[in-house]
């Protein structure tokens, strides 16, 4: 039969396994909780990290957009300024009646080509 002190000591002895375990468990589910907020952490700052990529890009392309519209917006200025500058020549520069006098076989053909044209596509469109 066993005595008292030594149930004593042996219930003393699973407490104390019981508690050493338990803090053992407390200690890696602290541990897994850690490495589970470190995870997180890493993967919240790739994110950020990637935003801030991601915004920087944006920025350089809306600038790239930026240039690209105002070398666009030059050129249209130049093109209008050269189509003003054919139109004077044709309306103002040239004597259209003159040359018509002189010579209607040159451009009788094309003004009726131009006048056919633009009734044809009258039809069309009123159809």
């Amino acid at each position: 039969m066993i005595g008292i002190g030594t149930a004593v000591k042996w219930g003393a002895i699973i407490i104390l396994v019981g508690a050493i375990g338990a803090g053992i468990k407390a200690g890696y589910n602290y541990h897994l909780d850690e490495i589970d907020e470190a995870v997180n952490t890493a993967a919240l700052e790739f994110a950020v990290d990637k935003q801030a990529a991601l915004d920087a890009r944006e920025d350089e392309l809306r600038e790239l957009a930026q240039a690209d519209r105002e070398e666009i917006e030059q050129k249209l200025v130049a093109e209008r300024a050269r189509v003003n500058d054919l139109q004077r020549m044709l309306l103002i520069d040239h004597d259209l009646d003159r040359l018509l006098q002189r010579k209607p076989g040159l451009i009788l053909p094309r003004v009726n080509k131009g006048t056919e044209a633009v009734l044809l596509e009258l039809e069309e469109l009123t159809q």
